[in-house]
């Protein structure tokens, strides 16, 4: 993308389009897609069960410092020279800010609250703390 940074880390070893059935990925950005990885590996570490995840009771709260960069990128450009019918729906969910949760609780089945904090560099203690505060407030078991 040209973009340039004085800090970054780069994840190799991982493709995410062969980590991640076809179906679910096409929505996801790479923020979801890491996001998505990290999910199923804590999970199975979990050893909750399938009705455990999928309960009105169970519910997820994860955020990034952002979207798919690039998504959002492609997506004005495809904007500015073929218009909004060009933009497609699998865009829009790569592009948008609550990208993780939406993509991860839809293809993981969690069916409590769901929602994503961006808070720059303190998002995940703010997911975490919200988390905490669901299951004080007896809004949430998980």
């Amino acid at each position: 993308m040209g973009l340039r940074s004085h800090v970054s880390g780069i994840i190799k070893g991982i493709d995410l389009k062969e980590e991640i059935e076809r179906k679910a990925y096409r929505f996801m950005g790479d923020a979801a897609g890491y996001g998505y990885l990290s999910a199923v590996q804590a999970l199975e570490d979990s050893k909750l069960k399938e009705e455990e995840i999928s309960n009105h009771r169970t519910g997820l709260i994860m955020g990034s410092g952002g979207a798919s960069s690039e998504d959002q990128i492609d997506a004005a450009d495809i904007l500015g020279s073929k218009g909004l019918k060009r933009i497609g729906p699998y865009r829009v969910t790569k592009a948008m800010g609550s990208t993780v949760s939406a993509c991860l609780a839809t293809s993981l089945g969690f069916k409590g609250i769901n929602y994503s904090i961006s808070s720059a560099c303190s998002t995940s203690s703010h997911c975490i703390g919200s988390g905490m505060e669901q299951i004080q407030l007896d809004k949430q078991d998980m």
